[in-house]
């Protein structure tokens, strides 16, 4: 996990540097045999990669405009977009103890009724982590839910210094999240 959070890090500063802030605008976006929609501020978002880690498992990353902190940091915050198909019977709450467990994180507040949550089987989480070779720990939103036989991870993260700075913009995110 941290390995893939670096490289995560480090591809959504360079695209950022290569394509610059103007990058095209975003309105409502679906993904691919997702089963849901959401929206992305306009301007501020950029579609960064789709992987496929599996025929029925894709991760869609986003980054948002460069946030500098008081220290002059740098800092991409990130949208990352975990969804599986084809599932079964899974449901929201053991697909986010097993993400959980491959992942862990300290819970700073959990929820499961909302304005965030797309339907009454999701649950959703503050959480924050600090990598191995990371100086700063890491702050995020973190949404589980199954619509369709699709379960998804939705997670907004920034540095914990920076989320104070992108938690409005983050929860607008997230009150657009429809299912179709």
């Amino acid at each position: 996990m941290n390995k893939l959070h670096n490289k995560i890090h480090i591809l959504a500063l360079a695209v950022a540097i290569v394509i610059g802030v103007g990058a095209p605008l975003f309105a409502q976006i679906t993904l691919p045999n997702s089963h849901f929609q959401f929206t992305l501020p306009e301007g501020k978002w950029k579609y960064l990669e789709t992987i496929n880690v599996d025929s029925k498992t894709h991760v869609y990353l986003y980054s948002s405009v460069p946030v500098v902190s008081k220290n002059n940091d740098t800092t991409l915050p990130f949208l990352r977009i975990y969804v599986k198909n084809d599932i079964g019977k899974d449901n929201s709450y053991d697909f986010a103890m097993n993400r959980f467990m491959q992942q862990p994180f300290i819970i700073v507040d959990e929820f499961s009724s909302s304005p965030f949550l797309p339907n009454k089987d999701a649950i959703g989480y503050i959480g924050l982590y600090k990598g191995e070779n990371d100086t700063m720990r890491s702050k995020f939103y973190m949404l589980y839910f199954v619509h369709k036989s699709t379960l998804v991870e939705f997670r907004l993260e920034t540095t914990e210094e920076s989320f104070a700075q992108k938690q409005s913009e983050f929860e607008q995110i997230m009150k657009t999240i429809t299912l179709n």
